[in-house]
């Protein structure tokens, strides 16, 4: 009857403090209403603005690296397409004439008069079948003539088509410079392997030509063989010349798959974004890629990002200032209603704590055995109602009177609180129960649960004491050690009341304890 009158005063004082609190704080939540609608009109608007002006700047660095990436595919197209048609002209030439002594010296002058004609060509060359060098570009040919073992002549000798071939970058031997080798295979009459023509073209033709393109100090532009070979790059860096990025997921996942495209990501080994455009040219097998940095294209806007969210936030600011002002009027009018809505909050609070202590055990800080059976009875009627099983474990600390003869009385209180504390810790479902069930003897109840649970909690249990490690020289282990029963089962409403349902736990307990102790029984 008392605790019934103290919740319905509870109830009553915060029904007060509520209708107070509507009555009293309706100009303060339409305020707050006011100035939140103002400042978040104000922010969707301004993110609206900022997210715009993002997509604007990150589509502008988008098309002006797509226009880089078509004007290098078109400039790398053209260089070898006029490389390809060269070397066509000289296959021609050489098929109709052959290879004689006397037709070499004329086509020893063509060469020479090609190479001056096309500066971006280092060198013109011919081979024999055997990979000797036959005629070249300059007026004099290198001592040792066999170029046998050079990719270019092995790749032309192993495969019968008679197309133009882009090898990987390479040392010129006959100029000492870094060349992109381009090259044709040369069939005699009988379609058989006849020789070589081989076309060279510096780096530095490129080199010239990307640099016209530079969009910041951030910029890259690579040229690069089908299956990731890199032939050239700007920055240049000679040490990457002819290394291979086709381990990288940007080659993996974009360029290997698709003929073009437009991406924006981090690179392998760079946390820095960028903006990349790839193309594959259509009559050859290179790769042209440029990228520009999404940081230094987004610098304007990052701005105007800025300065307008500095505008909003002098707009807040002006807005939260205003209404705390008005507040702050308001507050000193309520003062008096907030302290009275207080001190009833804080009697509520005590009266929570007065009957937290009547249900709670003062040494372990468990439930104590009145509020068990409260739950307990409750839990019953709740489970016959619903046709639900109940689980009950009941616990005795072995040998517990020798522990307080041997220790002391003080330690026999220390030990309990920390087998209440392992208790309490315990991970258990919202609805079940830990509670100190007499001096020596826990108790716990299960809600909704089965016997592979039950047993589990109580093994749990068994297991948690047992690493406590304590010290108790009455025991025969030597170490404090528990005796557990356990009960499993569906209430039956003519037979089962909560004494019975606890008599079967404890019968368990006693089937432990008969049986030796430090164990469980049941369920």
């Amino acid at each position: 009857m008392r605790n019934s009158s103290l919740i319905g005063l509870n109830r009553q004082n915060a029904r007060d403090a509520t209708a107070l609190k509507r009555r009293r704080f309706s100009l303060t939540v339409k305020l707050v209403a006011s100035s939140t609608l103002l400042i978040v009109i104000m922010l969707v608007l301004n993110g609206w603005h900022i997210w715009k002006t993002y997509h604007q700047a990150l589509a502008r660095s988008q098309v002006s690296t797509l226009n880089l990436t078509q004007a290098l595919s078109q400039h790398a197209n053209d260089t070898f397409m006029q490389a390809s048609t060269t070397l066509a002209d000289l296959a021609g030439y050489i098929n109709r004439f052959g290879m004689g002594p006397e037709q070499l010296l004329g086509l020893h002058q063509s060469l020479q008069e090609k190479t001056r004609s096309l500066p971006q060509i280092n060198a013109i060359s011919l081979y024999d079948a055997q990979g000797n060098i036959l005629a070249a570009a300059t007026d004099r040919l290198p001592k040792n003539k066999s170029f046998a073992d050079s990719a270019f002549f092995l790749y032309h000798r192993d495969h019968p088509q008679l197309t133009a071939h882009i090898g990987s970058v390479i040392k010129s031997r006959l100029t000492g410079k870094r060349v992109l080798p381009i090259s044709r295979r040369l069939n005699d009459p009988d379609g058989r392997f006849a020789g070589v023509v081989m076309e060279s073209v510096t780096l530095d033709h490129f080199r010239h030509f990307y640099t016209k393109f530079i969009i910041s100090d951030n910029s890259t532009f690579m040229l690069l063989l089908s299956n990731g070979t890199l032939l050239y790059r700007h920055p240049y860096d000679e040490k990457i010349i002819g290394t291979s990025i086709a381990d990288t997921a940007l080659f993996k996942q974009e360029i290997s798959r698709n003929v073009s495209g437009l991406v924006t990501r981090a690179t392998d080994n760079d946390q820095e974004w960028n903006v990349y455009s790839y193309q594959h040219l259509k009559d050859f097998p290179v790769i042209i890629i440029s990228a520009t940095s999404l940081d230094r294209s987004l610098v304007d806007w990052r701005k105007d990002a800025i300065s307008h969210l500095i505008m909003t936030m002098i707009f807040v600011v002006t807005i939260v200032l205003i209404s705390l002002l008005l507040m702050r009027q308001m507050r000193a009018r309520m003062q008096a209603e907030i302290e009275l809505i207080h001190a009833q909050q804080e009697l509520c609070k005590l009266n929570r704590s007065l009957e937290r202590l009547a249900d709670s055990d003062g040494l372990t800080n468990l439930y104590n055995r009145r509020h068990f059976d409260l739950t307990l009875a409750n839990e019953l009627t709740h489970a016959l109602q619903h046709q639900q099983t109940l689980g009950i474990i009941l616990l005795d600390i072995d040998y517990f009177k020798q522990f307080n003869e041997i220790y002391g009385h003080v330690a026999g209180d220390d030990c309990l609180k920390l087998v209440g504390k392992t208790l309490n810790e315990l991970p258990l479902r919202q609805r079940d129960l830990v509670a100190r069930y007499g001096s020596e003897e826990f108790i716990v109840l299960l809600s909704e649960t089965d016997e592979a649970s039950t047993r589990a909690i109580a093994a749990r249990i068994y297991q948690e004491i047992q690493g406590l490690q304590i010290l108790h020289q009455g025991s025969p282990t030597g170490f404090l050690t528990l005796s557990l029963g356990a009960f499993v089962g569906q209430p039956v409403a003519s037979q089962d009341t909560p004494s019975t349902l606890i008599a079967k736990a404890d019968a368990a307990l006693y089937q432990a304890k008969r049986q030796g102790r430090d164990q469980i029984c049941g369920p």
